[in-house]
């Protein structure tokens, strides 16, 4: 069995004023004490390899996650930019925003305006950005990448193993989504996920193994998403209350189209 846990990164600058981040390379606050958290809860869990986000505040929260295994060090490869977050273009570093009545998209970005998208507009992106669309396509790509060589190495040899991917809120939800299709079914978030957030995915082979299969070849397969939005690293680090509006958007969670306040990317 291949299980793949994915981890959010820890709180950024960015988060706490509320910008459009994308590829900005905004730093973790003084709250990196989260990714020293997730890197605590983890030390005992053993990974194959870690993967992250060549962004700072991802490739930070995975460096906790490695310095915190036992050695020798498992793999890692903080290079990834198939896990980059979305990119917002010419909104990134601005405030977001609500949609003003009557006012269409190109007249808010004249202005230097972004306001936050609605869910039917996946096709939508910011001048210069990357639109939902496009990131389900990232998607894709970074599962066939870098997750499905370690399907083709289970099914192959046998032997289990446990990947994580350290990446960003929006990223996530489209890669989760793109390992859960490797078995042909289909998920859908259930809410936010925090700052160091995680989700867990187990990958098992049908058949029986070892198989043969070729590279690049996905084997029947049978995917489970196991765990979601678990946080409990976190206790007594959080503020209090549920997430809403940007903090719910930024973390990739679940928002109601139908309201402009609370409708996300």
């Amino acid at each position: 069995m291949l299980t793949v846990t994915l981890i959010r990164h820890g709180e950024s600058t960015h988060n706490v004023l509320a910008l459009w981040s994308g590829c900005t390379e905004c730093p973790l606050t003084e709250r990196e004490k989260q990714a020293r958290a997730v890197g605590a809860y983890f030390a005992n869990t053993q990974f194959t390899k870690i993967y992250a986000s060549p962004l700072p505040r991802a490739r930070d929260t995975a460096k906790a996650v490695l310095d915190a295994q036992s050695t020798p060090k498992p793999a890692h490869d903080f290079t990834i930019a198939q896990i980059r977050e979305q990119s917002f273009g010419a909104a990134e570093g601005h405030q977001t925003c609500i949609r003003e009545p009557g006012k269409t998209l190109e007249a808010h970005f004249a202005e230097e305006k972004y306001p936050i998208l609605y869910e039917s507009e996946r096709h939508v992106a910011f001048p210069g950005g990357e639109s939902v669309e496009d990131l389900t396509r990232r998607g894709e790509r970074a599962v066939r990448d870098v997750v499905l060589p370690h399907v083709v190495n289970v099914a192959r040899s046998g032997r289990d193993e446990h990947i994580a991917l350290v990446s960003h809120g929006l990223c996530i939800a489209q890669v989760v989504g793109a390992i859960v299709r490797l078995g042909g079914g289909t998920w859908k978030r259930k809410g936010p996920m925090v700052n160091t957030g995680w989700v867990r995915v187990e990958v098992r082979i049908q058949d029986g193994i070892p198989v043969e299969v070729a590279d690049g070849e996905v084997p029947p397969v049978e995917v489970t998403v196991t765990e979601e939005g678990r946080a409990d690293h976190l206790e007594g680090l959080l503020d209090e209350g549920p997430l809403c509006g940007m903090k719910a958007v930024m973390g990739g969670g679940a928002v109601d189209a139908k309201s402009s306040s609370e409708a996300g990317l």
